[in-house]
């Protein structure tokens, strides 16, 4: 792996290890993550190719979840996250769509056909977040508090992975601004 990673570059690698792993099969996983407890520092490209950071919305609860157009339980996750967007983007809720994607005009064309009420950003490959963030697995969802610390991490998605997201959120919510 190492004379790989030489050879290839780390972004490279990266890509390859989401694309190894793929869309998370099996069971979920939770709570397991180097990024709990470390203030969010994730940055992309919008659809437009503007420069946007997630820590841009102080005072905000973030879901910043990574997930590709390919991937079909990141889909299926993404109407468990639209109602808790509408449910709670009053109190403070913002959903952040980062894309792995190759190509952001499939990204782009994805969010056209489905207006979500997501802020899309696009990290081409994962190059920029798969290794600092330990994504091994779509989607990889990052709950982070008012005060821009991650504080839960779901791997994967099942139906009832929504409702403990759902809850992490309104737990989030509740907290003191």
């Amino acid at each position: 792996m190492l004379a790989m990673r030489a050879a290839l570059g780390a972004p490279i690698v990266a890509l390859l290890l989401l694309a190894d792993t793929g869309c998370a099969s099996g069971r979920p996983v939770s709570g397991r993550s180097a990024a709990i407890g470390k203030a969010v520092d994730v940055a992309a490209v919008d659809l437009r190719g503007e420069a946007r950071r997630v820590d841009e919305t102080p005072g905000q609860v973030r879901i910043v979840d990574f997930w590709a157009t390919w991937c079909e339980p990141c889909r299926e996750q993404f109407g468990a996250l639209e109602r808790l967007v509408r449910a709670h983007q009053a109190e403070g809720l913002t959903v952040y769509a980062v894309s792995v994607d190759e190509d952001r005009a499939q990204v782009a064309a994805f969010a056209a056909d489905s207006p979500l009420p997501f802020v899309f950003l696009w990290d081409k490959g994962g190059e920029r977040h798969a290794g600092p963030l330990a994504i091994e697995r779509l989607p990889t969802t990052l709950l982070v508090d008012r005060a821009g610390r991650v504080r839960f991490v779901h791997q994967g998605y099942e139906a009832r992975e929504g409702e403990a997201v759902a809850r992490e959120v309104r737990q989030l919510l509740s907290e003191p601004r």
